[in-house]
């Protein structure tokens, strides 16, 4: 059974050291060779025949150059992209994902480099965790963005009358306009966040964090 071919990319020498020793202690993986800059590891990947790539996020102190780097590797070669990094915030997890790398780990979680290789050369898109909460995170936050800007800012202001025990008549007394009209926008927003009441849209509205 041949081995699996990896690139490592990674600027910082004590990294660089560590990752590499992890990788050369697995008898199936075998360690192309290293790269510190995005040029070096394009040009590799464009004359050797890579599994897996391992790439920091911020290579020359560029935090775009690893991003960039990932997409480029992907659109030209079957290299399964592995971000590497000391960074776990969100816009960079969802862009480094976004750029098709196929698993993103802490360089902390050394011991676990091993299996992520193995799983991407497999093709198991089994996200790591020191990921996963990050982008469970940002799921999260991109569902409350898009359900908030689904509601108007009357709409908001109904669930909050609602969540806070005032009736129909109270709320159209406060915002000025007829019961009737206030029991229409109460069962607009029941339609927008389908559900079959206005205590319901409430309490799930809070639970959304629009409240």
């Amino acid at each position: 059974m041949s081995k699996i071919k990896v690139l490592l990319v990674e600027d910082d020498p004590v990294w660089n050291e560590y990752i590499s020793e992890t990788v050369n202690r697995e008898p199936d993986l075998f360690l192309v060779g290293t790269a510190r800059t995005k040029v070096n590891a394009i040009r590799i990947v464009s004359m050797l025949d890579i599994d897996v790539v391992l790439l920091d996020v911020v290579l020359d102190g560029k935090k775009a150059d690893g991003l960039d780097a990932a997409l480029e590797i992907v659109c030209m070669s079957k290299a399964k992209v592995i971000m590497l990094t000391v960074l776990d915030q969100a816009e960079i997890v969802s862009e480094a994902f976004g750029n098709g790398a196929f698993n993103y780990i802490v360089k902390t979680a050394l011991e676990d480099i091993p299996e992520a290789i193995r799983a991407a050369h497999s093709g198991l898109s089994s996200i790591h965790a020191s990921a996963a909460g990050v982008l469970r995170s940002e799921f999260v936050r991109m569902k409350q963005q898009e359900m908030r800007q689904n509601l108007t800012r009357t709409e908001v202001e109904i669930l909050r009358f609602i969540h806070n025990g005032h009736t129909r008549s109270a709320i159209g007394e406060h915002l000025h306009i007829t019961e009737s009209t206030a029991k229409k926008h109460v069962n607009r927003v029941i339609r927008k966040l389908k559900v079959h009441t206005g205590r319901e849209a409430a309490k799930k509205a809070k639970l959304k964090g629009i409240l």
